[in-house]
């Protein structure tokens, strides 16, 4: 797989190893929002705002996880590192599937427009590295899109 990415480069520079991960909540969450969708509003907001939060939770877990596992092997994890990130194109999305064989394996796939579905799900790349880094844990401080819905 060959990717075209300033920013993805600089985040791995030096790596050694690099995790490719795909991750969703699953097909209920996106009944759940189409339930409410014409009824109320928002409920759909807030419950949107919740399941990207419990997402973001959840892979800040896994990740946490992941550091100190690695960290017996002496590696140090850079930030992950997803498709629509700075100028890593949301095109990448369908190889990492394809790779990671996620639509048989969590049902997660990705439209014609390279948007994951079901729609609360993430796939990213992290870094493994034979030294430490000082980096920033928030893409948002490094990410270009200033008119990002997710920017915090």
């Amino acid at each position: 797989m060959k990717i075209k990415s300033r920013k993805l480069g600089i985040n791995l520079e030096g790596c050694e190893r690099a995790v490719l991960l795909g991750v969703t909540l699953g097909t209920g969450v996106d009944l759940l929002l189409r339930r409410y969708a014409l009824t109320d509003m928002a409920r759909v907001v807030v419950l949107q705002a919740c399941a990207a939060a419990m997402l973001e939770e959840y892979l800040d877990d896994w990740q946490e996880d992941l550091r100190m596992e690695q960290k017996k092997e002496g590696y140090y994890l850079r930030p992950r590192f997803s498709p629509g990130y700075g100028d890593f194109s949301v095109e990448h999305q369908k190889e990492f599937l394809r790779m990671l064989d996620a639509s048989k394996r969590i049902g997660l796939s990705v439209t014609d427009g390279h948007m994951l579905t079901p729609s609360k799900s993430v796939t990213a790349v992290i870094g493994l590295g034979r030294y430490s880094v000082s980096c920033h844990q928030s893409g948002c401080r490094e990410c270009e899109k200033a008119d990002c819905a997710y920017r915090r």
